[in-house]
């Protein structure tokens, strides 16, 4: 029997899907804090930048990691990796962040870091959409009910709440 090289033969496209956008990683610390005193935030211990392929860390001149968001490509393993914790990771179009994480009531995290959650309630009082509490002495976002207004930021009296990328909103 003899193969007919003339039949048209159709190749299949291949299955494509959207692909999900990759998160970023953001470091939940401003780094005001006194390296000495606040336990719970950012060392500059460079685990983070050691583990990172992309070279999308570095540790700035107050001693605290920060992420190239272009670079970042959201694997994952700064998170991971980080001894304090306070690496994590944000989907991109969630671009408001509490950039603290301790959890010291507000007058003693004010004498280690000049940047910390004073868990004061302004950010929660403002936001509209119900996304942001405070709990255990700083502000938690709730991603899943942030609308990325920014009104939380533009409340904030500690410049605590940011955009994900570093910008500090206008009040």
């Amino acid at each position: 029997m003899a193969y007919d090289n003339n039949k048209a033969k159709t190749a299949r496209p291949a299955a494509t899907r959207p692909r999900k956008p990759r998160p970023v990683a953001v470091v939940m610390c401003n780094g005001g804090c006194d390296l000495q005193g606040c336990k719970q935030g950012c060392i500059g211990c460079g685990t983070c930048v050691g583990v990172c392929r992309k070279n999308a860390i570095h540790i700035n001149e107050r001693g605290v990691a920060v992420v190239d968001a272009s670079a970042c490509i959201g694997c994952g393993l700064c998170a991971r990796s980080c001894e304090q914790g306070v690496i994590q990771l944000v989907e991109r179009e969630f671009t408001i962040t509490a950039r603290c994480s301790n959890t010291e009531k507000g007058s003693d995290a004010r004498l280690v870091c000049d940047n910390s959650c004073v868990a004061c309630g302004a950010c929660e009082r403002a936001c509209p959409a119900g996304a942001i509490h405070v709990t255990d002495n700083h502000a938690v976002i709730d991603w899943s009910h942030c609308i990325s207004c920014g009104m939380c930021a533009t409340k904030c009296p500690r410049n605590v709440i940011r955009d994900a990328f570093g910008i500090v909103a206008e009040r």
